[in-house]
């Protein structure tokens, strides 16, 4: 699989404003098999869109939010396991967050893992929303 060095400068290729383009993310399905890169479009503390690629760096697509949002609710960790936690009960652990996607790639959201006394699933996390599933096989 490409770089993150060089899925971004591909993602260049594909928006008019390729000096915002923010680090690369890497993309990971449910059993962590990476399925691809999520190169943000940031504009100061705010992203704008994104570009995705495939694992061998062909385009998906190209998106812009309706409205500029808080880049740090997409693209720091912490952030997305404080968001995270308000899904979480009692004595459950919060395991590492990863970028993947909730049933179809066009779905994209942090998953993190969670382990306690309502059994293994995941906390799905996307900007400002934080919902529940089932864990699949081999999260993580």
């Amino acid at each position: 699989m490409a770089s993150a060095a060089e899925a971004r400068a591909r993602a260049g290729e594909f928006t008019d404003t390729p000096a915002l383009l923010g680090a690369a993310l890497q993309i990971r399905d449910a059993s962590g098999v990476p399925s691809g890169w999520f190169v943000p479009v940031v504009d100061g503390a705010r992203i704008k869109g994104f570009v995705e690629l495939r694992p061998d760096l062909q385009h998906r697509r190209t998106a812009g939010f309706g409205t500029p949002t808080c880049a740090a609710a997409w693209l720091d960790p912490d952030v997305v396991v404080h968001r995270a936690r308000r899904e979480a009960s009692a004595g459950e652990v919060l395991g590492e967050p990863y970028l993947s996607f909730d049933g179809t790639p066009d779905r994209l959201a942090w998953a993190v893992p969670v382990g306690g006394p309502r059994g293994p699933r995941v906390v799905w996390v996307a900007g400002e929303a934080a919902w529940s599933g089932p864990a699949a096989t081999g999260l993580g």
